[in-house]
C-alpha cells in the first residue's frame, strides 16, 4: 500500500501545463489520470500532450514508467504515423527536462522547414 502511495504522489508531480519558448510549444500533463481530452480525439482522453511550432499535436498514450522525479511516457502524433519515447524529468527549480530517447521523430518548424528537435529541452510552469 506504501508503494501505490509513493507512486501516485510521483505521478501527481507530472499534473499541469508547462512552455517552452525556445520551440514555442506547450505541454499538457497529468501522468496519474487517463482524463485530457484533446477536441481532435472524439471520445478518448490521454495523459497529455505537446503542441505548438511542431510537426502536429503529440499526444501521450502510454506512461510506461514514473519514478521518483523522472517519468518515461510513449507519444504519438496526431496523425498516428509517428511514435516516440520521452523521458520527462523534473528539476528542482521546477522545470522539465524533455528528453527524446532513441531516434528523433518530433520535429520543429524554423524558417518553413522541419527540424529535428534538440535532444534536451527545457519546459516552465505555468503558474
Amino acid at each position: 500500500m506504501v508503494l501505490v502511495a509513493i507512486a501516485g504522489r510521483a505521478q501527481k508531480q507530472f499534473e499541469g501545463m508547462w512552455q517552452c519558448e525556445v520551440l514555442g510549444a506547450t505541454m499538457v500533463l497529468n501522468l496519474a489520470e487517463k482524463n485530457i481530452a484533446l477536441k481532435d480525439f472524439e471520445g478518448e482522453e490521454t495523459y497529455g500532450y505537446l503542441k505548438g511550432e511542431l510537426n502536429g499535436t503529440w499526444v501521450i498514450l502510454k506512461v510506461k514508467e514514473v519514478k521518483d522525479n523522472k517519468a518515461l511516457v510513449r507519444m504519438v502524433s496526431d496523425i498516428g504515423h509517428d511514435a516516440q519515447d520521452v523521458e520527462l524529468k523534473l528539476t528542482k527549480d521546477g522545470t522539465i527536462e524533455f528528453k527524446l530517447i532513441g531516434e528523433q521523430n518530433i520535429k520543429t518548424i524554423v524558417k518553413q522547414k522541419y527540424t529535428k528537435l534538440p535532444k534536451v529541452s527545457v519546459f516552465k510552469k505555468n503558474v
